[in-house]
């Protein structure tokens, strides 16, 4: 059996499985071949298929012409017109079923649309928006056609930091292990609208919920949050490796140097094992595999720390210009940072990793 480049991705992955024997050999795509003489094939598929990347590109396509990386010196939040345009494109109803207007999309079309997402450092309100779908019982919006508009938010001991969103109709909340979506009473107070490239807001308490998230919703929220960290990683990695091709000492190329080699190569390894376990565990979601919550705090632990690394590198190779403020890369770490917090933290997804370890009880009981 041949593995393709994309199959081979665990050599520094989180999870291994053991590959069950047949008389054919797996595709990219997930189809199977036969091969005489050839007696090892793969049962479980690691990744989106081409059709699924094909569609998502077609969303990919527009996210990109939307939004431009130098909009970020100007504005903190998305403008309305960037609003309307997501929406006419479907962004927020992608996954919506047909029957309720969207386009039927699973998991892994979403975690690649939110990968980009992620890469064009879309404000946390718009990927709130899209984790507002995955409610139960959401009702109509407020606002008649279109879809609720979520501010992101999460709990920190016994205050809530609510992180933009001062147009949203309403606050999507995550705390420890649950989440819910609640009525946006705006009257949170401002901690900070500059530093963080986002405005942060804090309170004690919010009005009452208007949905709430089972445990698959919470899943998905963080196969999201897994997926706009892996988009942060890829960012990290391109712009430090145009820098370093750009940026010219001693007569040549700073990328040229060991050192700065090292860091260019050792950011290209995190940001492809985040991509490919997010990826793994959009597939094992949309297979309803009993290990799918697993891969999704795997994910979210692996594109988590590639995000980190990527950013710090990334100023690292920029040098003193990567700290100031008209430059990309103390942006790219400052969102990282925020979108960890509002997932939880990665300590809390390792703590989930080694209980799943208990066994496949474990693994069922965090589904």
């Amino acid at each position: 059996m041949t593995l393709t480049r994309d199959d081979a991705i665990f050599a520094h992955g989180v999870i291994r499985y053991p590959v069950h024997c047949s008389c054919r050999s797996g595709r990219e795509d997930g189809a199977m071949t036969d091969h005489p003489g050839i007696s090892m094939s793969l049962e479980l598929r690691y990744h989106p298929s081409l059709e699924q990347r094909a569609l998502a590109d077609t969303f990919n396509d527009s996210i990109k012409a939307l939004l431009p990386l130098d909009r970020l010196h100007a504005s903190h939040s998305e403008s309305e017109r960037v609003w309307q345009q997501l929406e006419d494109v479907g962004l927020f109803t992608a996954c919506l079923d047909e029957e309720a207007g969207g386009s039927g999309l699973g998991a892994a079309e979403e975690a690649l649309i939110v990968m980009e997402l992620g890469r064009r450092l879309a404000c946390s309100s718009v990927i709130a928006t899209i984790g507002a779908t995955h409610a139960k019982d959401i009702g109509e919006s407020p606002v008649s056609g279109r879809t609720w508009r979520a501010a992101a938010a999460y709990r920190n001991g016994a205050r809530i930091v609510s992180i933009g969103g001062d147009k949203a109709d309403a606050v999507l909340l995550r705390d420890g292990d649950g989440a819910a979506l609640h009525r946006n009473s705006g009257t949170m107070g401002t901690i900070d609208a500059t530093l963080w490239y986002e405005n942060l807001h804090e309170g004690a308490a919010l009005q009452s919920s208007i949905a709430e998230f089972d445990a698959k919703g919470v899943r998905r929220l963080r196969l999201i949050d897994a997926a706009v960290l892996a988009g942060i990683a890829v960012t990290a990695l391109d712009t430090g490796v145009a820098y370093a091709g750009e940026r010219r000492q001693f007569g040549r190329p700073i990328g040229g140097f060991q050192a700065v080699k090292h860091h260019c190569a050792n950011m290209a390894i995190a940001a492809r094992n985040a991509r490919d376990q997010v990826g793994f565990a959009s597939v094992a979601i949309d297979e309803d595999r009993e290990d799918a919550a697993l891969q999704v705090d795997c994910a979210l632990l692996v594109a988590g720390t590639a995000a980190l690394r990527n950013t710090a590198a990334n100023i690292q190779i920029h040098g003193g210009i990567g700290f100031s403020e008209e430059a990309l890369p103390h942006i790219l770490l400052k969102r990282a940072r925020l979108l960890i917090a509002i997932a939880g933290g990665l300590e809390a997804a390792n703590v989930r990793i080694a209980d799943a370890s208990a066994g496949p009880a474990a693994c069922r009981g965090n589904a």
